[in-house]
């Protein structure tokens, strides 16, 4: 057996002799390879948008590779540089992806950690509707509802009404009550 440090390399000899007769020897390269550094991906970003920068802790013992996890639901990745621990990844709006940083050094057995990416898409266009005058208390809101995204309703910081009451802020077509002589500002806003 032989018995050596963890990232060196040894060349040893092998020597045949008999008698007088010359000698004769081979030689042996081991490697002893160190295991490799922990696999750091970085934290998990939900961003908005199509492409990110990757935040992978570069290994102290040997090299890192970006792949798409075989767990990997999101589709059309590309990953710009897989041997930089700070790549660029581009994907597509609406996507979740999840990426694997695998660290990999000689005949040690490789260690990988994932992060998942969101890209979430561009709420749709918010449309409160047309301004409206109520003889009464109630009238119905009319903002379109969102394709992309969730509306809610509020009350505008430009309100100058008192005592509104938003039915349901989640439904773009909620009733809403107020008081008679009041003018109200309202906000539909889409995420």
């Amino acid at each position: 057996s032989f018995t050596g440090t963890a990232g060196q390399v040894y060349t040893l000899r092998w020597t045949v002799s008999n008698g007088v007769c010359a000698t004769v020897f081979d030689e042996v390269v081991i490697r002893l390879d160190q295991s490799p550094s922990a696999a750091v991906a970085g934290l998990d970003q939900t961003i908005c948008g199509t492409s990110t920068g990757l935040t992978a802790t570069v290994p102290g013992i040997g090299t890192g590779l970006w792949s798409l996890s075989p767990s990997n639901t999101g589709t059309g990745g590309v990953i710009s540089d897989v041997n930089s621990a700070t790549s660029i990844f581009t994907g597509t709006a609406g996507q979740i992806y999840t990426l694997r940083w695998t660290v990999s050094n000689g005949v040690c057995a490789s260690v990988f950690d994932e992060v998942t990416i969101q890209l979430d898409q561009s709420p749709s266009a918010a449309v409160a509707g047309a301004d409206q005058q109520v003889c009464g208390t109630s009238t119905n809101l009319t903002a379109t509802a969102p394709a992309i995204g969730t509306g809610v309703w509020s009350f505008s910081p430009a309100n100058t009404g008192t005592g509104g009451n938003i039915d349901n802020p989640s439904q773009n077509n909620s009733s809403f009550t107020g008081t008679a002589g009041q003018v109200y500002t309202l906000r539909w806003t889409v995420s």
